[in-house]
């Protein structure tokens, strides 16, 4: 089964489009990245599968079911996470505080934490510490973690890398890998192929608001310098 379908997908901001005609599937229990240069429409077609943003045509759906026009909270009950770009924490609250605000899902805080901790360790020995004073990698673990309280079936994430020591990237996309093995789908934006490749299963290379190649990784070298270098 697809865990998440994008059909004839178009989308735009102020009547302009800048998807047009997206088809993209995510199949259950795998990773797939969503690989294109700046302005390629990457993270519009998260967004819209988010629930964030209204496609103008085309159809969205989750788990084989049509959600055009269902709430982001909604499709969150349903097993979506978004991991936005920007981390998407709050920098004026300690680490627990922060994990503390996914309990309203009816989660015990201290399963919670015990399951962050297990997975980021570096989190535990930051807990009371102010998440805006966190290094950027160790802010990024945290709204994984924060992400990952909810036991997601479908992981959208955007731009894990973004502005990170190629170190700490290879660390996260590890835990990456590690939450594909335990069955939760993937879809991950990223500008730059070499950081995600190695645990995708499959990737979509996006030019110019169209799908331009879809493939296993392997498959796709040649594609990927056409489409990052305007051949």
């Amino acid at each position: 089964m697809n865990l998440l379908e994008l059909r004839e997908i178009r989308a735009g901001y102020d009547r302009i489009d800048v998807l047009f005609g997206i088809d993209l599937v995510v199949p259950e229990g795998s990773v797939v990245a969503l690989l294109g240069p700046n302005g390629a429409g990457k993270s519009t077609t998260l967004r819209v599968a988010a629930g964030l943003h209204p496609p103008t045509a085309g159809d969205v759906l989750v788990a084989g079911r049509r959600v055009n026009g269902v709430p982001p909270e909604e499709l969150a009950r349903r097993g979506l996470c978004l991991i936005p770009e920007g981390r998407g924490i709050f920098p004026n609250l300690t680490v627990r505080e922060n994990l503390r605000m996914m309990s309203y899902t009816g989660v015990k805080l201290a399963d919670i934490e015990e399951r962050a901790f297990d997975r980021f360790p570096r989190l535990g020995e930051r807990i009371v510490q102010t998440a805006g004073t966190l290094s950027g990698g160790e802010q990024q673990m945290l709204a994984m973690a924060r992400g990952l309280a909810t036991d997601p079936a479908l992981l959208l994430l955007d731009e894990l890398s973004m502005g990170l020591a190629p170190i700490i990237v290879e660390e996260l996309y590890e835990i990456v890998a590690q939450v594909a093995r335990e069955g939760v789908s993937i879809l991950v934006v990223e500008q730059f192929a070499s950081t995600v490749l190695g645990v995708a299963d499959y990737a979509a290379i996006l030019v110019h608001g169209r799908v331009a190649r879809v493939g296993r990784p392997a498959e796709l070298a040649d594609d990927l310098s056409e489409a990052y270098l305007g051949a």
